[in-house]
């Protein structure tokens, strides 16, 4: 799975200013800490940013939940998903709370409503608005700006000027981004989070550049994140290969029970004992047996 939830967190660091007030619409907005919001009373997801926030205009502070989507949201429906933060922030720290869910790619997000609520005035009930901003809707030109470094690594999913084509912007983007104000390792995790992104709506032939693949390898987030893709496919082999081992020497046994109980074991070292013993083990019940050791 691409590390989406990662880059969006660890870009919000370069910017926070920007990525605030695209969200609230405001140009008006100070940020501060980020807040540590995962809490075992509310599932929050790694893609969240929560941020406190003070606009002068108001002369108020106040907290800004962020929630970027690839797609649609499949668990809960997004209106109660974006209640359930702010309830339980705006219960944690007693201020107010601002929330933004961000769709990257069409169509995602078309048919959410912004807003939560059931009741009227006699019998009450609950009224509760967010900002839905659609990604891929908005004028990229706008973006564009070597100092927004932040957006950046967004403008491939927005819209190019009229009657330039998709690989024209593509391009145009990536020079933009590698002519950003930065040291090299943020200039190569903006190119790697712009080729995540981009990689959503446009092929990813478009990123693959020898050049471009120099630059982000300067990214010490890209190579955190191909490290841990080699190893989750270094898992994953070994996993797969247990239970072939194991159903072509157990052919009466119902091997697939035990798939749940390998794909949560993290440790490589663990799995490659485990594969060795599918090999060596008497009967099915052996190899359990090691297996809950």
């Amino acid at each position: 799975m691409a590390p989406f939830d990662e880059l969006f967190k660890h870009l919000a660091d370069y910017s926070p200013e920007q990525l605030a007030a695209l969200a609230l619409n405001t140009a008006r907005v100070e940020v501060g800490d980020l807040l540590n919001t995962e809490q075992p009373t509310v599932k929050v997801h790694h893609s969240d940013l929560t941020f406190r926030i003070s606009l002068p205009d108001r002369g108020e502070d106040a907290i800004l939940h962020i929630e970027a989507q690839t797609d649609d949201s499949r668990e809960k429906p997004m209106p109660l998903r974006m209640l359930a933060y702010a309830s339980f922030l705006a219960h944690q720290y007693e201020i107010n709370v601002y929330s933004t869910v961000f769709y990257l790619r069409p169509p995602a997000g078309q048919r959410d409503p912004g807003r939560y609520e059931y009741g009227d005035e006699e019998t009450g009930g609950l009224r509760f608005k967010y900002n839905v901003i659609r990604v891929y809707e908005l004028e990229g030109e706008a973006y564009l700006d070597p100092g927004s470094v932040g957006l950046l690594p967004f403008t491939p999913l927005m819209q190019p000027p009229s009657g330039m084509t998709s690989e024209a912007w593509v391009e145009t983007c990536i020079e933009t981004t590698k002519a950003a104000p930065v040291d090299k390792q943020t200039r190569g995790t903006l190119l790697y989070a712009l080729s995540v992104f981009g990689g959503l709506v446009h092929p990813p032939e478009l990123f693959q550049d020898p050049v471009l693949e120099e630059i982000m390898q300067e990214s010490p987030v890209y190579e955190r994140i191909i490290q841990r893709g080699i190893e989750r496919g270094a898992r994953q082999a070994m996993i797969e290969n247990i239970l072939a081992v194991l159903k072509a020497r157990f052919t009466d046994a119902d091997v697939n029970t035990l798939s749940p109980r390998l794909e949560a074991i993290e440790d490589l070292n663990r799995l490659k004992q485990l594969n060795l013993n599918a090999s060596l083990a008497n009967s099915f019940p052996a190899f359990q047996e090691s297996l809950d050791g």
